[in-house]
């Protein structure tokens, strides 16, 4: 017990010092481009996962700071090549699934702050009850606020056992296929289905795609490594306060992290 308490004095002391940096303009760790990680936006509960759907209101919040801060949104499509100049900064908003909210609740928040977001669409839902349908997300399309990209055809765990060069293939080439078809767009960003694949199902990415998002943690984004981007997951336990810190001063919200696992929560 008093080893515990020891590492959380230590990361309490950290933490204020990593704030108070913040305060005087020296932040620790201020990414110039942040990859955030959302599901739905809705003020219940998603299924049986609480945690995937962020609050309208908490939503809300964060597109406003991101508004009076001057960060900027960006597609996954606009990442290549992107290069910040100095004391410039960027977030992409990615939402995987297609959860229907992502209209209702969504939508109407990104015109208000004029915000960009990228929706990965899971194409075999289409339409289906708490799914995107096809007139919305052409409407969204239209605004050009949003960019509809590749979630795979049915979300199926491409590493899974017993999973055929086949079924890879039509999974993410098929989706890719259906998604341009029907919206008259070019796709190519993907979201692997759980982060989840092998050098097999890499290979077949690459031939589609351009852009690949894979694992959720928080490895800074490099404008040299497209085809395996890691993003922030953004949940219902977080904060604008969380998301300042993770576009700010990363290193304060890590340490509030320990300091939240040390306490238990």
């Amino acid at each position: 017990m008093e080893k515990r308490w020891k590492y959380f004095a230590a990361a309490l002391i950290a933490f204020v010092i990593a704030e108070g940096l913040a305060i005087l303009g020296m932040s620790l760790n201020g990414p110039d481009v942040t990859v955030l990680m959302y599901h739905s936006v809705n003020q219940g509960v998603l299924s049986e996962i609480e945690e995937l759907s962020v609050y309208p209101e908490e939503m809300e919040k964060q597109l406003k700071y991101f508004c009076d801060e001057g960060v900027k949104t960006v597609f996954a499509t606009e990442l290549p090549g992107l290069r910040p100049r100095r004391g410039e900064r960027y977030v992409c908003l990615t939402f995987d699934d297609g959860y229907e909210d992502n209209y209702t609740n969504l939508f109407p928040l990104l015109k208000k702050y004029n915000c960009k977001a990228t929706i990965f669409m899971v194409v075999g839902y289409t339409g289906m009850d708490g799914y995107l349908k096809e007139e919305q997300m052409k409407e969204m399309l239209d605004s050009g606020l949003v960019s509809i990209q590749s979630h795979t055809v049915f979300h199926d765990a491409l590493a899974r056992e017993g999973a055929t060069a086949e079924d890879i293939r039509y999974e993410l080439g098929e989706s890719k296929r259906l998604l341009e078809t029907t919206l008259g767009q070019k796709v190519s960003a993907l979201s692997m289905p759980n982060g989840a694949y092998d050098d097999e199902i890499m290979d077949v990415a690459k031939e589609y795609y351009d852009v690949i998002f894979t694992a959720s943690d928080f490895a800074p984004f490099s404008p040299d490594e497209l085809t395996d981007i890691h993003r922030i997951g953004i949940y219902r336990r977080h904060t604008v306060d969380d998301v300042r810190r993770m576009t700010e001063n990363r290193a304060a919200y890590l340490i509030k992290r320990s300091l939240q696992k040390l306490a238990g929560k």
